[in-house]
């Protein structure tokens, strides 16, 4: 899955303009319908790591709609540029692999400029008023739906319960509770959060990301958009009290020794290895730790930013379904797509992705480590991640670097991403 490419904003490759001249067909066969009943055959596009998301929801709705045949195309890879020049091309399949959000005029593989520019089909849907108001402009398009929104994927602290069992620890609910856990995790001859300080292009932001869901995003989701009417700023705001938990954090040894100088891929290390507790990073590490950690059981929270209890965490819309508005199998697509978000289908995609649907249903059952996340997601406790600017982000990591090394204050910290900030 790509979040991770998302959350360090590289850009995407082709420009929808050249889309909206080249696009002329899609890729099915026998369009549907006769007196209600689909038909013919519904092509679509997916990435081949999580076939297994996709092909339940393929079998069940051939089961529903035995007069269509249901064929995806799984690749590898980065398969935004793919989609993008079949569209292009007017060789798009039906159903597409797209990326939720985005703005109407982005050249990317998201919803909404893909919407702005025609491209995909507006749809309906039994489950679209189910959709939280949070995460609406992720798949609707001047109130039009154009995407099942799939799963979220967290962004949060996840810990080796096994260990914190073990040790007679418990997970943080509050600022203060986070804070003993750093004083009660060095006397037990391990640290609190493996953080992967010294990896510039991510591993800073991290903290930052997760912490600001209870700080800011959680109440306000719309707050960086106040930045170009300057009815906010990040100096004096809730980014700035979080560069002040992280000089604190940061002080108290949190992240261990040798923190500014470890990558990411070495703190996860250090939490399979049992050297630390847990980190704050994205959940899509959990398979890697997994995989060199197979005895132990781990478990996703929120990172907590204040003392009240009231932990928000951030989520992360991952994979969404459109359909191409040229496709072939126009009736059949939509139907498809549609069916995708069906409570069971949901499920099956959720599960697919080690992840938790991103419209709650009573038919998903999360894994334990998912279990509070599950439970966040259902109360309507998540936050969007930060929409950084490009050059914002990098400040970001660079000045919670310069911080934590004594170059920088927390408030010069967020005056350097106001100053880094283009209206």
């Amino acid at each position: 899955m790509k979040i991770q490419h998302r959350i360090i904003a590289i850009g995407a490759v082709s420009t929808i303009a050249v889309l909206v001249a080249g696009c002329s067909g899609g890729g099915g066969t026998s369009p549907s319908s006769s007196g209600g009943e689909l038909s013919g055959t519904v092509t679509g596009i997916f990435d081949a790591q999580y076939k297994g998301a996709v092909e339940p929801i393929v079998k069940a709705f051939e089961e529903k709609n035995p007069g269509v045949t249901v064929k995806f195309d799984y690749q590898g890879g980065d398969l935004g540029p793919a989609i993008l020049a079949q569209l292009q091309a007017g060789t798009a399949p039906d159903v597409l692999l797209t990326f939720p959000g985005g703005s109407p005029n982005d050249s990317s593989d998201n919803v909404v400029p893909l919407a702005n520019a025609g491209l995909i089909a507006p749809f309906e849907a039994d489950w679209s008023g189910d959709v939280p108001e949070t995460w609406k402009p992720q798949v609707f398009f001047k109130d039009q739906l154009y995407a099942f929104p799939g799963a979220l994927q967290p962004l949060a602290a996840m810990y080796n319960q096994t260990l914190l069992d073990e040790l007679g620890l418990k997970v943080p609910t509050t600022l203060d509770e986070v804070m003993q856990l750093c004083t009660d995790a060095k006397a037990k001859g391990v640290y609190a959060f493996a953080q992967g300080l010294g990896e510039t292009a991510a591993g800073p932001q991290m903290l930052s990301f997760g912490q600001t869901a209870s700080l800011i995003y959680g109440a306000d989701p719309t707050w960086d958009q106040g930045l170009a009417t300057g009815k906010v700023s990040y100096p004096g705001s809730g980014w700035q009290t979080q560069f002040e938990i992280y000089q604190k954090m940061f002080d108290a040894g949190c992240f261990g020794e040798g923190s500014l100088g470890r990558s990411r891929q070495q703190g996860q290390d250090a939490v399979a290895q049992r050297q630390a507790l847990g980190l704050v990073d994205v959940g899509a590490v959990l398979a890697g730790i997994h995989a060199a950690n197979k005895d132990d059981k781990f478990v996703v929270a929120a990172i907590p930013a204040t003392n009240d209890g009231k932990n928000s965490i951030t989520a992360l819309p991952g994979y969404t379904l459109t359909v191409n508005a040229a496709a072939k199998n126009l009736d059949a697509a939509k139907a498809f797509v549609a069916f995708a978000g069906e409570p069971e289908q949901s499920a099956a995609f959720a599960t697919g992705f080690g992840s938790v649907p991103l419209i709650p249903n009573t038919k998903f059952t999360p894994p334990a480590e998912l279990k509070e996340f599950n439970t966040l997601v259902v109360n309507g406790q998540t936050a969007p991640i930060a929409s950084l600017q490009p050059e914002v982000q990098s400040t970001l990591n660079t000045a919670v670097q310069s911080m934590l090394l004594g170059n920088d204050t927390p408030a010069s910290a967020a005056q350097k991403m106001q100053d880094a900030y283009k209206k």
